[in-house]
């Protein structure tokens, strides 16, 4: 299976992250598995969206299911909203709270292990080798391209990626300094009560890396805000991939592209995969997407 991301140094670091959603603030937060009666509203509103989308076949074992709801952490005002069927997560949303009032959607998957998955934060302890055992562990939500567990030991400070487990050569001062820094436009998330789902195009899934087209292609252009160009060849079943240089342009992440899903107030959520076998599809909205990165055909 390949790797959820390259990298292109052998020491990468980390020198640069940015802000998600225009204002949220990431903090290392004490991961909480346990749903409590005091994030009822949020469950609420997730409990919307996940019944609008278990009419789609795409989503059908999210119907009847079961959600458990935990905070991502302190000071980030952002809850993981697992979906659950008979005890196995199904799929899972990450809602964000809004200042003025009420939820945004910040990403959703069918992924049976996704994000922060305890199994995940287990083996990315045991590819650290570490000497001693963690003194703390923390999950840290940036945004849905820059999420990680942070391990403190006795002495060091290690991060994984919340998604893959995979070591970050990241040090505690550049997730620090990512606080100050900003997309230069926010991306646009669902916060209605009630959203209806009016497209949704789902494709086969296929290795990201049989072709780099990252390599030998100019990405595709967009003019003028409009993104025809790109739904134009998701709706023709073209493979496309989407990748981001991210932390300085010293890391490149690859994904497929496999359909997207579109909203009533316009939203966009793009359904990306890092493997070849339908087991991690994330949907991440479009705006962020071409902030940070590129699709290639």
């Amino acid at each position: 299976m390949p790797k959820k991301f390259i990298k292109l140094t052998a020491a990468c670091v980390l020198t640069a992250i940015v802000l998600y959603a225009g204002g949220l603030q990431p903090q290392a937060a004490a991961a909480v598995s346990n749903p409590t009666t005091v994030y009822e509203p949020v469950q609420q509103q997730a409990q919307r969206w996940v019944e609008e989308l278990a009419v789609q076949p795409s989503f059908a074992a999210w119907k009847k299911s079961t959600l458990i709801v935990s905070p991502i952490g302190p000071g980030t005002h952002s809850w993981l909203v697992l979906v659950m069927q008979n005890k196995n997560t199904v799929g899972y949303l990450v809602v964000n709270a809004v200042e003025s009032g009420g939820y945004q959607l910040g990403e959703y998957g069918t992924n049976s292990h996704p994000l922060f998955d305890e199994n995940t934060l287990t083996r990315a302890i045991k590819q650290l080798e570490l000497l001693k055992p963690a003194t703390q562990i923390d999950r840290i939500y940036v945004h849905p391209l820059l999420a990680a567990w942070k391990i403190t030991t006795e002495k060091e400070t290690y991060y994984a990626d919340a998604v893959s487990g995979e070591s970050l050569p990241a040090k505690k001062e550049d997730w620090t300094n990512a606080a100050a820094a900003k997309l230069d436009k926010a991306a646009p998330l669902l916060n209605s009560q009630k959203a209806v789902l009016i497209k949704q195009v789902s494709l086969p899934s296929f290795n990201p890396f049989d072709k780099l087209a990252w390599l030998t292609n100019k990405p595709i252009t967009f003019s003028s805000n409009s993104y025809t160009t790109l739904f134009a060849k998701i709706n023709n079943k073209e493979q496309l991939r989407f990748t981001a240089e991210l932390f300085d342009g010293q890391m490149l992440y690859v994904w497929s592209v496999v359909g997207y899903n579109k909203w009533d107030n316009g939203q966009i959520y793009v359904a990306l995969e890092a493997s070849e076998d339908g087991s991690d599809r994330r949907y991440i909205p479009l705006q962020l997407l071409i902030e940070l990165g590129h699709f290639y055909r």
